[in-house]
């Protein structure tokens, strides 16, 4: 019975299994923690919930470089993007669990790196007590309105679970070109409701709207 329950919840798109309580994700503020956890550069955002683990804590920070322009070359852009994911309990200091790490770098024509706040959320989708963080983000360098990469990843615990492509943008009023993705193979391992959590997410990020 409690296996047909999952099914359902799974095909519904719940976000925990029938009569669980999913987490609560709270919001964290820079000042709230030890330096020390921080990463470098300028604070994004800052989530906690609780699990299994005791309270998660979970930072995004985005550092930004500029190199002037040099020797007939345009000015470049670099930017990087840190996750950091830890644990701690009453009784116990914090303990990094997962560290996420990205860029792009020397970017001479419009460089992105931007966190989409749509897929950030907590869930427990298999009942073991230990929550699923979700969050996506795009980079790229480019010059016209075309697709960049685009990653969701789903952490439970230390483990990570990726979708890897690229974003979906309107090219013409009857056209559109990209959002392709590949899937992990850390998903075979892991509860099919992984997966489907994971592209639910991923089709309400890929589409990129430019104003």
């Amino acid at each position: 019975m409690r296996a047909r329950a999952f099914l359902v919840a799974s095909l519904l798109g719940a976000a925990s299994p029938a009569g669980a309580e999913p987490p609560r994700l709270l919001p964290l503020s820079a000042a709230s923690l030890p330096k020390a956890l921080l990463p470098p550069g300028t604070w994004l955002r800052g989530h906690s919930f609780q699990d299994r683990n005791g309270e998660n804590l979970v930072v995004f920070t985005r550092v930004e470089q500029r190199r002037p322009a040099q020797g007939g070359r345009d000015p470049e852009v670099s930017r990087f993007l840190y996750v950091r994911h830890y644990a701690r309990s009453a009784t116990t200091a914090p303990r990094l669990l997962r560290e996420v790490k990205d860029k792009v770098e020397r970017c001479e024509l419009d460089a992105s790196l931007e966190l989409l706040a749509d897929a950030i959320g907590v869930s427990d989708l298999d009942g073991d007590g230990v929550a699923e963080l979700s969050f996506a983000y795009k980079l790229g360098c480019r010059s016209d309105v075309s697709p960049i990469t685009l990653k969701l990843l789903l952490l439970e615990g230390g483990a990570k679970h990726i979708l890897r492509g690229e974003t979906r943008v309107k090219v013409s009023a009857s056209e559109r070109v990209g959002g392709k993705h590949t899937v992990d193979p850390a998903f075979r391992r892991a509860p099919p409701a992984f997966l489907a959590h994971a592209l639910r997410l991923w089709s309400k990020v890929v589409e990129e709207r430019f104003e």
